[in-house]
């Protein structure tokens, strides 16, 4: 067992191994913008963050990347699966795509916070004191892990994604096999795709530094150069470490990420590769409560209450490469292929999910250790075309995708121990181990990710009319080993087509209206605490129905849709412990979005999410009815930004999340069983200022998160309840050299 103190330094192995490779671009850049003042000099003055961020080469192996709305804060498009980088009027989906530098004035330390914070439509399910993260799109949880990379999952780190190296991050609202493949554990609420950093035209040499309440300071360098006579010939470096106590009772935290980036951009060939290493460390992480249903739910403790034990602790490391290439065989037809892999370690002692037990706060707990490492490989290849047949116009796209991961695990459990939410017990050491399994490492899982797609975007109308059509073959295979003799235990291999349809309607310039079927799918199991332990069943097939509009009034913007996703439900049953499919759950919605410029220097991003979410065709219809659970009716986000006239570069900050009441526990329980979680909100303020030291810009940040240290529970779709984050202050200085 690794000990809680053992590598103390590990999170600064990424940011450290990274300066190493790029210290002779970091020479050379300092040394071009020192050396060299009448070349670098004029673009170093007309630096700023909408213009280094935003520009990118007219053309790479990721396509090029829409361009942001007035105000740099969210992008008129992004990644749509197989279909690549689309303008969001053009897309028959809901999507949102977050900037760079609305990334960096977020202040925040992973992608869940900062989607909690800018979309109505997502919050997360993990609270920030945690080591892992995972969030709920339109009622439906979706893992960290689930989040794709650069358009291919599997990639990203099991448990947190550091921002540092992120251009951007682009949400996908509703089910999408179709686009990007079955997610790993078939998530159906949405997908999340984070974009990588490339060089931009300009040069570009950041340096950060920043600061957290209670105890958190870190450091954070950005620089980019292009290469070649046609500057065809990108590199790109980041590297983050950040590490202290936060306000949360002996919870500390140390984390570190380095990436290079590179890309080059020719005629008819072009090329991206990233490195990506990231080590998280965290000590005493905070873990949800899952309460046992027939009692009403307490009141939220002080969020700087941690149950953890003094011995509880993570240690996570990830280390990803990607390459991606294209190569245009005619000027109408491209080929393209991606390839990566990702190796994921850690070891962890923790008490996973406390159970709730009772209204004065008790609960139960147990200690488990475990050690794990996840290898993944994940590629795709295929070829677009663009053809005429008559008067209609097609953009038609064949991919064929892989992903193969296997996973290791050694694990040992202690006793468990009586606490309380609002006094925890501290144990002097975790006791006597109860169990043991495939101790240290043992192989636990596989699974095999393979898909055939086709898709046509036929184009009516001189534009006027775009119908999306296509289909994906989707096949999931996988396999799970007892943990002392690794004999295989349960085996699963079922395929599955989820056809897709989209229309979209221009009736004007600035309009947009849309319409999509499309399906999600989910491998059923049944889980170890079932009697029919790895049971298969066929992959469930989750359906959307989607209507919306948008328009685009060039500084300003907004969305409206409304929709409903069903997906087969599977539930162990509380007295036969027997896990069938029982039923649907059917996730009715209507979502609004507004961003942009509303003004000269007043901005807004936000809008609302209103959501039905229930119970149907359960076996004899006892259920029918009964609401998800994690799935507030209301969700509401508002952001404003105001540039103060009186004083030149101040920019005043105010966000406000509201979440309405939502149900906890199991959705089978009926009437004074169910659990209900109050509504909360809360307001975040800060200030931005822009500035130059001796020629050079300079951005200084404040935020205090949760200004009225609001004390409330967080529910999650699988009925756990998390604590919200106590107020935080943020600070952070960063100078462009």
């Amino acid at each position: 067992m690794r000990k809680k103190n053992a590598n103390a330094s590990s999170s600064t192995r990424s940011a450290t191994r990274i300066l190493i490779a790029a210290a002779p671009l970091l020479v050379g850049g300092l040394a071009q913008a020192q050396d060299a003042p009448g070349e670098a000099g004029p673009q170093s003055i007309q630096l700023d963050a909408l213009t280094v961020e935003a520009r990118s080469p007219a053309r790479s192996a990721d396509g090029a990347l829409p361009p942001a709305f007035a105000g740099g804060q969210i992008a008129r498009g992004g990644r749509i699966g197989l279909l690549g980088n689309k303008d969001s009027l053009q897309t028959p989906f809901s999507t949102a795509s977050y900037t760079a530098q609305t990334i960096r004035d977020q202040q925040a330390v992973s992608v869940a916070e900062i989607l909690t914070r800018l979309d109505p439509s997502v919050r997360a399910s993990i609270g920030s004191g945690n080591r892992y993260d995972a969030v709920t799109i339109r009622g439906f949880r979706v893992e960290n892990r689930e989040f794709a990379l650069n358009g291919l999952y599997g990639l990203v780190p099991d448990y947190r994604i550091n921002p540092a190296p992120i251009e951007r991050i682009e949400l996908l609202k509703g089910p999408s096999a179709f686009l990007f493949g079955v997610p790993l554990n078939g998530s159906v609420g949405g997908t999340v795709n984070v974009v990588t950093k490339r060089a931009g035209d300009a040069p570009l040499t950041r340096a950060t530094v920043d600061y957290a309440s209670a105890a958190i300071a870190g450091t954070q360098f950005d620089v980019a150069r292009r290469y070649g006579e046609e500057r065809q010939i990108g590199i790109r470096v980041n590297g983050a470490m950040l590490g202290g106590d936060t306000p949360i009772d002996g919870n500390g935290q140390r984390n570190g990420a380095g990436s290079l980036a590179l890309d080059y951009t020719g005629d008819r060939f072009r090329f991206t590769a990233d490195v990506i290493d990231q080590n998280d460390r965290y000590d005493r992480p905070t873990r949800g409560y899952s309460p046992v249903p027939g009692f009403r739910i307490p009141r939220a403790p002080d969020p700087r209450i941690n149950l953890a034990q003094r011995f509880d602790f993570s240690d996570a490391e990830s280390l990803t490469a990607l390459g991606r290439a294209e190569y245009d065989l005619t000027r109408d037809i491209t080929l393209f292929a991606a390839l990566g892999s990702n190796r994921f370690a850690y070891d962890k002692q923790e008490s996973p999910s406390p159970t709730l037990l009772d209204a004065a706060g008790n609960a139960s707990s147990v200690s488990v250790f475990q050690s794990g490492q996840t290898r993944t490989l994940s590629g795709e290849a295929g070829a677009r075309a663009r053809f005429e047949t008559g008067s209609i116009g097609h953009e038609a796209v064949f991919t064929a995708t892989v992903l193969d991961q296997d996973l290791t695990l050694g694990q040992i459990t202690y006793p468990r121990y009586r606490t309380n939410i609002y006094a925890p017990v501290l144990l002097p050491f975790p006791g006597l181990p109860v169990a043991t399994g495939s101790f240290p490492r043992g192989r636990s899982a596989t699974k095999t990710l393979t898909s055939l797609a086709v898709a046509d975007t036929l184009s009516l109308a001189d534009g006027l009319v775009e119908l999306l059509v296509g289909a994906r073959r989707q096949e999931i295979e996988s396999g799970s080993f007892a943990p002392v003799t690794g004999f295989r235990s349960g085996a699963y291999d079922r395929n599955a087509v989820t056809p897709a349809l989209g229309l979209v309607v221009r009736p004007t310039a600035v309009l947009s209206l849309y319409a999509n079927r499309i399906e999600g799918l989910t491998a059923l199991t049944a889980p170890n605490t079932a009697v029919n332990t790895n049971q298969a069943f066929p992959p469930a097939r989750a359906r959307q129905y989607e209507i919306g509009a948008k328009v685009d009034f060039e500084t300003f913007g907004a969305t409206l849709s409304a929709f409903q996703i069903t997906q087969p439900t599977g539930f162990t049953d509380p007295l036969t412990r027997v896990f069938g499919v029982i039923g649907d759950q059917r996730n009715r919605g209507l979502e609004g979005t507004v961003f942009g410029a509303l003004a000269p220097g007043l901005r807004l991003l936000g809008g609302a999410a209103f959501l039905d979410a229930r119970l149907t065709r359960t076996r004899g219809g006892v259920y029918d009815g009964n609401p998800a659970a994690g799935a507030p009716r209301i969700q509401v986000n508002a952001g404003l930004e105001w540039d103060v006239p009186t004083a030149s570069g101040l920019t005043a900050i105010a966000q406000l999340v509201q979440t309405g009441a939502a149900y906890s526990g199991t959705p089978l329980a009926n009437g004074p069983s169910r659990q209900s979680v109050p509504d909360w909100t809360t307001v975040d303020l800060g200030l931005r200022y822009t500035t130059r030291l001796q020629e050079r810009p300079v951005t200084l940040r404040a935020t205090v998160t949760n200004v009225a240290d609001r004390r409330y529970w967080i529910v999650n779709p699988y009925g756990a309840l998390i604590l919200g984050a106590p107020r935080t202050a943020w600070l952070s200085a960063a100078v462009d050299f």
